[in-house]
């Protein structure tokens, strides 16, 4: 795409609508909207130098995964040395460590977008639910056979999903910590 202060703004949203097929009709007002800003960030020209923040010493072993929160301010990191960190996104500081699992801790997700709570997925075959302001643990879900390799918070925050290598999902309910229903 090429941008410049004299593009027609409804003639690229109508290309990009047309070549893109994930953005539908409805998404064109904020598409506009985001090309109006891209217009007007060309327009400042300033020079943005681009330097490194800081350095973030996260974990002894390495990454396994991390995720933001809905609103950026706080990410996760999961590592092979079997926890997972919360951070500031803004300062870098390491606000909590969770610990529990004994194993990598593999898969890692906030409840989007409220962020009150973590899901953690280990080769450990558990998935735990924590308290991502103060690292309280709330449930340890137990049922899969082998390593839980993905999982995530439906849009609601009220069921977690996992998956493992035992060829399985299983949905949990976030209250009880009960298993609702295992997919095969």
């Amino acid at each position: 795409m090429h941008l410049t202060p004299d593009t027609d703004v409804e003639v690229l949203c109508n290309q990009i609508v047309f070549e893109e097929p994930l953005i539908s009709e409805k998404k064109k007002p904020q598409l506009r909207r985001l090309i109006y800003k891209l217009i007007e960030k060309l327009e400042q020209k300033e020079s943005n130098d681009f330097y490194l923040f800081k350095i973030l010493r996260a974990h002894i072993l390495p990454l396994t995964n991390c995720a933001f929160n809905k609103s950026g301010d706080k990410f996760i990191t999961g590592s092979y040395d079997r926890t997972c960190k919360v951070w500031n996104t803004i300062t870098g500081d390491e606000l909590l460590t969770l610990e529990g699992h004994r194993n990598v801790v593999y898969a890692i997700a906030f409840n989007n977008p409220f962020g009150d709570k973590i899901i953690t997925g280990s080769f450990d075959k558990t998935a735990k639910l924590w308290n991502s302001d103060n690292g309280d643990l709330y449930h340890t879900y137990r049922g899969h056979a082998t390593e839980i390799v993905c999982l995530s918070f439906d849009p609601l925050g009220t069921t977690i999903a996992t998956g493992s290598m035992d060829n399985t999902a299983r949905l949990w309910d976030v209250e009880t910590g009960e298993c609702v229903h295992t997919l095969l």
